[in-house]
């Protein structure tokens, strides 16, 4: 890894769009929130340097990315400690446009990039109200509908689709009420917004914003692997 000092500056850039995930605006410190919070877990230059050389708002593959340098750095970019400070520099970013980054929240990768536009709420699959939800396998079609409607390629849907299995064991062990596993199960292409405005319950919102949680979508997408398509 190279060992030249990372400019705050340009640090201050990537971080803010890394720490964002996707917002169309860009705090008002230029990110220099984000980069303090890095500087003080002691985040090496090289590791800061991947990080700028990476300019990405997906979190998961800046990641898995650094995993292949230094999985030490990769660990503290992913630690709780560090998300935490992050979300609390988005708890204070004040936007151009006026939004808040937090209502975006987190559907990994696709939902951290809203569209403008009305949610799609019609359900994708049938699911009868009246019979609970009782295993992971009843979410899997949903979440991999939900999520993939955020997909910006090909290529995502077919991470998201290879990802299912992972995401509704993920969802399914969270603790969400039935309401939520209905909603998931259903498989709404939302395409827009965020999946976490469409939770009613309180509960089921903490879930999902959890940092525990949310890595867990993290980890669902960044390990899965598409198959192949047949003569490719």
């Amino acid at each position: 890894m190279s060992t030249v000092k990372v400019t705050d500056m340009a640090l201050g850039e990537a971080l803010d769009k890394l720490a964002l995930q996707g917002a169309e605006s860009s705090s008002k410190d230029g990110g220099a929130c984000p980069t303090r919070a890095v500087r003080k877990a002691g985040m090496p230059e090289g590791a800061l340097a991947h990080i700028v050389k990476a300019d990405s708002d997906d979190m998961g593959a800046v990641i898995d990315g650094l995993n292949k340098v230094s999985e030490d750095d990769a660990a503290l970019l992913a630690s709780r400690s560090l998300r935490e400070d992050f979300d609390a520099c988005i708890d204070k970013a004040v936007l151009p446009n006026g939004s808040s980054p937090k209502t975006q929240s987190y559907a990994p990768t696709a939902a951290a990039r809203p569209v403008a536009g009305k949610p799609n709420l019609k359900p994708a699959h049938p699911v009868r109200a009246d019979q609970p939800v009782n295993s992971s396998i009843e979410l899997t079609k949903g979440l991999v509908s939900m999520f993939s409607s955020y997909a910006r390629d090909e290529g995502q849907k077919k991470t998201y689709t290879a990802a299912g299995q992972c995401l509704s064991t993920l969802v399914y062990n969270a603790g969400f009420s039935q309401e939520a596993l209905h909603f998931f199960a259903g498989g709404a292409p939302l395409g827009t917004g965020s999946i976490v405005e469409h939770l009613t319950d309180d509960k089921d919102k903490a879930i999902w914003q959890s940092p525990r949680f949310t890595q867990g979508l993290v980890d669902c997408t960044t390990n899965a692997t598409p198959t192949p398509m047949p003569g490719r």
